[in-house]
């Protein structure tokens, strides 16, 4: 291959790939049209239709048992439907996170991660290899290859490979040192953060996560809600978190009763949607059944009399109401529990006294005080493996304390709900542990776990064979039997579909006793928590208000310290000592410097971005003697300074949104 030919090929190809970008854009990426699915005589799926463009953001929800994971399976090709099709645009690549996603064994952490950049991290090593044989000895050859490398490892964005995958990684809640741990030696959450690291690095065309939440603090799940927003493909999300759909889906597919219905988003704007749509119908329905009775009525009267004409129209016109009658929405029967304390307790719940709680070996909190009152309501969050289980299980009496001193209140009956709920036993039914560890008698019991949704033989099933969410729902039966005064919860909306959790938050706001809840649900700690608890590897955080109120002043603490750092830059920027109290107007004479700061970066960001273009179009067509090592280098080093501008244009947004909503705007 000659210079000229390969020169006119790396055009041709980087104009292609601008071409395909371009179109990608209005693509119907995925169309599913009436999609049917039965096992046996279990109608899941009858004619489910909806379509999906790039870069699209959708949000696939129902309740627990209506087909979801199902139909994943179909649109992944794991299982074929019986009717219908599901047709992908050609040539996109789709990446599926299953809820229990297994990772290769025999790898290290980054080995794994790192297993999905396989192509770029090889381009970069023959790029590599390349230069140092063109500052030796170059020849045309070595010139023409390291063109055509170059031009792929463009496309592929290998630049930024190695940094992405340390950078997920950590996001995800691996360490550094973590890195070097073999697969085989993590946990079933670790296992399920490092799939999901993996599969956010293949950057398919279409991304389907099965409740990518699971598993990840509440860090890491806005960290993931920001990666999905900005995400450069389509993604269909399957997930209980309503806040984390709320702030990532731009379109809602619910599946109902066999058929899917497609609402724009937000998810609250779905949620609107539907509730307006469920009362139309109600209202058409209840309307045409008026006038189909009318109609039934007027044939009996006069069918056989001097009428019998005009009541034979009317039976032909009440015959074609009935084939078209609309039917009123049925609300499937959710979870119905009340929970009261049997009676007070003291004032002082709970006290800790420089306590350090942990194993042997391992100090996870540190000389920590803490004191809970009568009727406080304490939101627990936190990183993951920081200590939240740990503490909570030292207050209790669970775990003994390293150090320091830990006393419940006088009168104080806790009431505990483990995250595994590893404390049923699983050859039990559920009749069986009412009946014999909440002493009811069997008709009482039938009517504490109908109200959980265990009717008919569920109530006999082997604990063992029930879901993760049955298996909640039992172990919150159980509470209520039990009437403590402390009620202490670790992760209850764990397997929990949106209804249930919506029926859990109106049992505890209800709810006249003390109440610890650790949780990774945010709509749930802001309808229920009054004070926040932080639990983190550097040390444990207490905030008398909501996890809201708690997160805002964190942000408004984080706007501040940009602040601080972009006045060392820009002597003419003012702050206040403390970001906590400032007053309206030095609060609006900030957002005026942010407003500035963010005009200037997305001037240099429209600049640097320019000469990339330059640089890039160089690249397609070098000028003849061009130094294309130079010139690669030069690239890499413009667009890593182009990220760094970015990054700081999304800080310095953030931090005016902050104070914005302080200012009431």
């Amino acid at each position: 291959m000659s210079w000229i030919d390969c020169l006119f090929l790396r055009r041709f190809s980087f104009y292609r790939l601008l071409d395909s970008k371009i179109s990608k854009m209005n693509l119907v990426l995925l169309s599913v049209s009436g999609v049917r699915k039965a096992f046996g005589l279990d109608l899941i799926m009858d004619g489910v239709s909806f379509r999906m463009q790039a870069k699209e953001k959708v949000a696939l929800v129902g309740r627990n048992g209506c087909g979801k994971t199902t139909l994943l399976k179909i649109l992944t090709g794991r299982i074929e439907p019986d009717e219908g099709t599901v047709q992908l645009a050609r040539g996109a690549s789709v990446g599926y996170l299953r809820q229990e996603a297994p990772v290769g064994l025999g790898r290290t952490v980054l080995q794994e991660a790192e297993s999905v950049l396989g192509h770029r991290l090889e381009l970069a090593a023959r790029l590599e290899e390349l230069e140092r044989r063109l500052e030796d000895s170059p020849s045309e050859a070595d010139l023409e290859e390291y063109a055509l490398v170059q031009e792929h490892f463009l496309e592929a964005e290998g630049y930024s490979a190695e940094r992405d995958v340390r950078s997920v990684l950590l996001k995800m809640g691996f360490e550094e040192h973590e890195f070097d741990r073999p697969t085989d030696r993590l946990s079933g959450g670790e296992k399920t953060r490092l799939a999901l690291a993996r599969i956010l690095l293949e950057e398919p065309d279409l991304l389907i996560l099965d409740e990518p939440t699971n598993h990840l603090d509440l860090q890491a799940t806005e960290w993931l809600e920001n990666w999905v927003r900005g995400y450069h493909g389509a993604v269909l999300l399957v997930s209980h978190d309503r806040a984390f759909l709320d702030a990532t889906a731009g379109r809602v597919v619910e599946l109902r009763r066999g058929k899917a219905y497609a609402y724009p988003g937000p998810f609250e704007k779905y949620r609107e949607l539907r509730a307006e749509e469920f009362a139309r119908q109600a209202i058409v329905a209840e309307r045409q059944a008026d006038q189909i009775a009318k109609l039934d009525e007027y044939v009996r009267r006069f069918m056989n009399s001097q009428r019998t004409a005009q009541a034979r129209g009317r039976q032909k016109l009440m015959n074609r109401l009935l084939e078209t009658q609309a039917e009123a929405p049925k609300e499937q029967r959710g979870m119905k529990a009340t929970l009261k304390s049997a009676q007070r307790s003291g004032d002082r719940v709970l006290e800790m006294e420089k306590v350090s709680a942990g194993f042997p070996g391992t100090t996870l909190i540190e000389a920590f005080d803490w004191t809970v009152r009568a009727g406080e309501r304490w939101g627990v969050v936190g990183e993951n493996g920081a200590g939240k289980s740990t503490l909570i299980k030292v207050a209790l009496g669970g775990l003994a304390p390293l150090e320091g001193r830990v006393r419940l209140g006088s009168n104080v009956l806790p009431g505990y709900f483990a995250q595994d709920v590893s404390d049923l036993d699983p050859q039990r039914s559920p009749l069986d542990v009412m009946v014999y560890e909440c002493d009811l008698l069997p008709a009482d019991a039938r009517n504490v776990l109908g109200r959980f949704l265990f009717e008919g033989d569920d109530a006999f099933r082997a604990i063992g064979s029930l879901s993760g969410g049955e298996k909640n729902k039992l172990a919150l039966a159980r509470l209520t039997v039990a009437q403590p005064n402390l009620l202490v919860l670790d992760e209850p909306t764990n397997h929990l579909d949106m209804d249930s959790r919506e029926a859990l938050a109106e049992v505890l706001r209800e709810y006249d006793g003390t109440l610890i809840v650790i949780s990774h649900d945010r709509w749930l700690l802001s309808q229920i928590a009054t004070a926040t608890l932080d639990v983190r590897k550097g040390g444990v955080r207490s905030y008398p208000g909501s996890y809201e109120e708690y997160r805002a002043r964190e942000r408004a603490q984080a706007a501040s310290s940009s602040a601080s750092a972009a006045k060392a830059k820009a002597p003419f920027v003012g702050r206040a000592s403390d970001e906590s109290t400032l007053s309206p107007r030095e609060i609006s004479k900030r957002i005026g410097t942010l407003r500035k700061e963010i005009e200037s970066l997305e001037e240099r960001i429209g600049a640097a971005e320019t000469e990339l273009g330059g640089l890039e179009a160089q690249l397609a067509s070098p000028p003849t003697g061009a130094d294309l090592v130079a010139l690669s280098q030069e690239h890499q080093s413009r667009t890593e300074g182009l990220q760094r501008l970015m990054e700081d244009w999304g800080a310095q947004n953030e931090a005016l949104e902050d104070l914005m909503r302080r200012q009431g705007v």
